[in-house]
């Protein structure tokens, strides 16, 4: 006898147990993004880029910074070349002293040179100003000085080899012209001040043991006794200590 039953239909394969289409989906869903890491490797890159760019940038600001702070150190700190002491031709110097009512340069014998306390006064001075004697043990530093100063003490500088310019009473264009030629010869052994106790106004050149009064300014006589008397290069100089400060 035939078999009359239908057979069951076979069971459709669900999406677990079909390895084809199923497997290849998930495995598909569990893989990396490509495109997703390319952006994030550009991205990367291009922020290492900016961070390059960066510190280059903060590197060459902080070099030139300290360029023009070493640049602004040596403009400050550098010494303005001293000016030349011209040479005086004697006719120039005869004309210029003719010029500046003086009589020419007097020497005067050395009245003393020991060192006093503040609080004493010399009385061995010989000549005004002095040029030499008794001082303090301190000496007057180079410079101009718009008032006076001790005479003491400048009488120690003069012991050094210095030229020490006085005046009193003399007009602001000749005063100018006597600023001007010490203010170029900063830190020289000269000295420019005011000095009242001058016998009359004008000017008093004074060196140790020499000195030359002139009633009015005039430069060429001013060179001429700088050139004979600051030290160092003072041919007719008789300062006793020339070497000191």
């Amino acid at each position: 006898m035939a078999d009359t039953r239908k057979p069951k239909p076979k069971p459709r394969p669900t999406g677990r147990s079909q390895p084809g289409r199923g497997a290849g989906t998930a495995a598909r869903s569990r893989q990396p993004d490509k495109g997703k890491l390319a952006r994030g490797a550009a991205a990367r890159r291009q922020e290492e880029k900016r961070r390059r760019q960066r510190t280059m940038l903060w590197t060459g600001v902080a070099a030139a910074t300290l360029v023009a702070l070493v640049a602004l150190i040596w403009w400050e700190g550098r010494e303005t070349p001293k000016a030349g002491n011209r040479p005086v031709t004697p006719a120039a110097l005869a004309a210029g002293r003719q010029a500046a009512g003086s009589d020419g340069v007097k020497t005067f014998p050395e009245a003393g040179r020991n060192h006093i306390d503040p609080s004493q006064q010399p009385s061995n001075w010989n000549s005004n100003p002095p040029t030499s004697g008794d001082h303090l043990g301190t000496p007057l530093p180079p410079g101009v000085y718009d008032g006076e100063q001790d005479m003491r003490a400048m009488v120690h500088s003069m012991e050094h080899g210095y030229v020490v310019v006085l005046y009193k009473g003399i007009p602001e264009d000749q005063l100018s012209q006597l600023r001007q030629f010490a203010e170029a010869r900063n830190g020289s052994k000269l000295i420019l001040a005011p000095y009242s106790g001058l016998e009359q106004n004008g000017v008093a050149l004074a060196a140790w043991r020499n000195l030359e009064n002139l009633q009015r300014v005039n430069m060429d006589v001013v060179q001429a006794f700088v050139n004979d008397y600051m030290v160092p290069g003072a041919a007719k100089s008789v300062a006793p200590e020339p070497n000191a400060a």
